[in-house]
């Protein structure tokens, strides 16, 4: 895959060292299973590379993997980002979730195509099948870096848990349709921070993921933006991990704080799910 031979074939530039320097020098090993790659910071080499092979622009371009610019010229979609592909329900390579950080990482997805649909999409799947298949726990996190670290403290122990990561994408019920399809566990885990967005976030997946998953629980991690490699971080993490609880908690929880407020009298109340 032209992705992944980019980031293999790069040397010290920032999307190496972000993975670096987070731990997750594993998908840099050619035999890892993620398939994570490098949009090259240049116009059209993509473009290039599969003109040489055959393909004509515009069949390039409703592939979403790239877009005319004001001058009329056909350029790469993706420049300068790691880059996911997002599987559709056979696991099959359907699009791309492109990852840039400025410091904190955003991320950018292929439009919607005759083959790929962003709420029919999922990412991290393919790459743990065989945690998910022997019984591992889906463990949702936003932060790619996250999921990384989430299967990584997972093959160091018993294979507990699988990071399957959303990247600011919204769960739809057919991405946890094909999350069921592969994960033997009928438990599902939503990773959240402590913090009220990040919790309003998450109780909004429960519904969803309930018809497919018997418990639908909630694990909250370190406050920090991601997780690396520290025996600290990894040990946080794992804590973490073991220590659940059913993820409607929060919803409760939240009503609690609306209503102590409103009898304290304090001004703006919490704001309800």
């Amino acid at each position: 895959m032209f992705y992944r031979r980019q980031l293999l074939q790069a040397k010290n530039n920032w999307a190496t060292n972000y993975l670096a320097a987070a731990g997750a020098r594993e998908v840099l090993d050619p035999s890892s299973k993620w398939a994570i790659g490098y949009a090259p910071d240049a116009r059209s080499r993509l473009v290039d590379s599969l003109r040489s092979r055959g393909f004509d622009q515009s069949s390039v371009r409703n592939a979403g993997l790239a877009l005319l610019n004001p001058e009329g010229r056909t350029i790469d979609r993706f420049r300068d980002h790691l880059v996911l592909p997002a599987r559709n329900d056979r696991l099959e390579t359907v699009g791309f979730v492109g990852v840039r950080t400025t410091p904190e990482a955003y991320y950018v997805t292929s439009p919607e195509t005759q083959v790929h649909r962003r709420s029919a999409a999922i990412l991290g799947v393919a790459e743990q099948l065989d945690l998910l298949s022997e019984g591992a726990t889906p463990v949702l996190v936003n932060d790619v870096l996250d999921a990384f670290a989430v299967e990584r403290i997972s093959r160091l122990t018993v294979g507990r848990w699988a990071g399957i990561p959303l990247c600011d994408r919204l769960l739809s019920v057919e991405q946890a349709r094909i999350l069921a399809r592969y994960a033997a566990s009928d438990t599902v885990i939503i990773a959240v921070r402590d913090t009220q967005t990040a919790q309003r976030a998450a109780v909004g997946f429960v519904d969803d993921l309930s018809r497919f998953f018997v418990r639908v629980w909630a694990a909250e991690l370190p406050t920090r933006s991601s997780i690396d490699a520290s025996a600290n971080d990894q040990q946080a993490l794992h804590d973490a991990l073991l220590t659940t609880r059913p993820l409607a908690d929060y919803r409760g929880s939240r009503r609690r704080r609306r209503y102590a407020a409103l009898d304290s009298g304090l001004a703006g109340p919490v704001p309800e799910l």
